[in-house]
């Protein structure tokens, strides 16, 4: 399902990434909370030399991404492997091109703490681009989302419900990017539903 209705999400993650890392060769791409892995293997596919490494805390999601990847024929240049995006130990300081994200940081605790690790992986003029559900819905997404919530199975549209609960608005993303090491480096893209941290660390 995330792969065929959730593409326009995380579309935008996709184009910044690939636009930014347009000049560098062989760029290694960090995804936190890959889920069943679709943006990980989209950018693999779309790009030929791109590596990705995703980190998840669920191993059935791991398992999950990494069967998809091998089914999409990138798993040789897609991994998935379990683990916590607050403390990424597996990964040296300043070694990964860009850091991607999508519907996780309104589960990191606290997300502050994720931010940290996101800069300190990340190369001089590395980049990120971060996105989430944002509960300040405009008017126009509200509405969306009552007509589309009924369109979903049960267990998709409490999961969801549950998530845009849970989730920032705008104004608690500026705080927490104020008090993290991306402070300065970050600037806010907000749509109708959802928002996008978008940077480079100019180190």
């Amino acid at each position: 399902m995330t792969k065929r209705y959730a593409g326009a999400d995380y579309e935008p993650i996709l184009n910044f990434t690939l636009a930014e890392l347009k000049q560098v060769e062989q760029p290694k791409v960090l995804e936190l909370g890959p889920g069943p892995g679709w943006i990980g293997i989209t950018l693999a596919k779309r790009r030929k030399d791109l590596r990705v490494t995703g980190v998840d805390i669920s191993s059935t999601y791991v398992d999950i991404a990494n069967q998809n990847a091998a089914h999409e024929g990138v798993d040789d240049r897609v991994d998935f492997r379990k683990g916590d995006a607050c403390r990424l130990d597996d990964f040296a300081d300043g070694t990964m091109d860009a850091v991607i994200s999508n519907q996780s940081f309104h589960y990191w605790e606290p997300p502050i703490d994720v931010l940290r690790e996101v800069a300190r992986v990340l190369k001089p003029n590395g980049i990120f681009c971060i996105g989430d559900d944002r509960r300040d819905l405009s008017f126009m997404a509200s509405t969306i989302v009552l007509l589309t919530k009924w369109l979903l199975t049960a267990s998709v549209r409490e999961s969801w419900m549950r998530s845009l609960k849970g989730s920032f608005t705008a104004s608690e993303v500026q705080a927490i990017i104020e008090q993290s090491d991306l402070n300065g480096h970050a600037h806010i893209k907000l749509y109708p539903r959802m928002f996008f941290i978008q940077g480079r660390l100019t180190k």
